[in-house]
């Protein structure tokens, strides 16, 4: 069983981004505008329509912003997955070439739009099995303790929920990482849609992709968000839940909240546009130099 090399993986990855930052442009730049221009175009009036039907109460408007909504969400996954396989593809098989373009969308691209569909419809089923799961044992509970009483048997179905919530979660965390960690490297590299095979590679590794991913991806993560708050307000993550019994004032607070992503969303997008590269390169780099690292493939020529 082979282990992924953390402090050899952050290493070449932080190597490859900030080292070939211009490499990394050149392979990225034309799909990160398309997205961003068609962010704005997609996204912007839809925070201001979901104001609008809020405010107005008349939630018929949703449903030609969400379907505008959906359309830009799949045209998203295509392009994040022909980002993902350029980069991957760089660090693997690298072009001996000077890159100033990179816009490639084939059969490995789709294989990773199909292997990215196919871990979110996992997710989904694993996600209604837990629920399945959760009220056949709070039932079973509060069957089973009728003579505490009503109200004993609701805490005593509501905490063993929470556990079982609690694992679920966990349980999902840890497939979700097994199979789509390497999906994109496995694609690239031999094909098929990679979830099973980066499901074997990763035996044994999930605390060590955990690591490799803190040490690379949540910093930037960090940075986004710092940057967000700032832009948008500390009282934009605040939940309100004072406004819990007040429907009306919740709906004023949501629209409010849309107006102001709408308003803030132009100079969020084009810091957005900015990090990219680092974004993008952090998230798929080291599973590319961990796959290598796994599998034993150097580089080809």
């Amino acid at each position: 069983m082979n282990k992924i090399p953390v402090a050899q993986t952050v290493a070449e990855s932080y190597r490859f981004v900030f080292g070939g930052l211009g490499k990394v442009i050149g392979l990225i730049w034309l799909p990160i505008v398309i997205l961003t221009v068609g962010g704005y175009f997609t996204m912007v009036p839809y925070f201001s329509g979901m104001a609008g039907a809020l405010d107005s109460g008349d939630m018929n408007q949703q449903g030609a912003l969400l379907l505008r909504e959906l359309a830009f969400e799949i045209v998203m996954i295509v392009l994040v997955a022909m980002i993902a396989v350029a980069i991957t593809r760089e660090i693997l098989n690298p072009v001996r070439r000077p890159s100033f373009l990179r816009f490639a969308l084939g059969p490995a691209e789709f294989r990773v739009v199909g292997g990215l569909i196919a871990l979110f419809f996992l997710m989904i089923v694993f996600i209604i099995i837990l629920v399945i799961v959760g009220l056949v044992i709070g039932f079973a509970v509060s069957a089973v303790l009728p003579a505490a009483g009503a109200a004993a048997g609701s805490k005593g179905a509501a905490g063993i929920g929470a556990v079982v919530g609690a694992v679920g979660c966990l349980g999902l965390i840890y497939v979700m990482v097994r199979l789509g960690f390497l999906l994109v490297p496995a694609v690239a590299m031999e094909g098929g849609y990679g979830l099973e095979r980066s499901w074997k590679l990763t035996k044994g590794n999930f605390w060590r992709i955990m690591a490799v991913v803190l040490l690379t991806l949540l910093p930037i993560l960090i940075v986004t968000l710092i940057i967000d708050v700032t832009i948008l307000g500390p009282d934009f993550l605040n939940p309100h839940l004072e406004l819990a019994r007040d429907p009306a004032a919740q709906m004023r607070h949501s629209a409010e909240q849309m107006r102001q992503m709408s308003a803030h969303l132009p100079l969020m997008m084009g810091i957005g546009f900015l990090l990219a590269p680092f974004t993008y390169g952090m998230t798929f780099a080291p599973a590319a130099f961990a796959y290598r690292a796994l599998t034993g493939k150097a580089p080809q020529a």
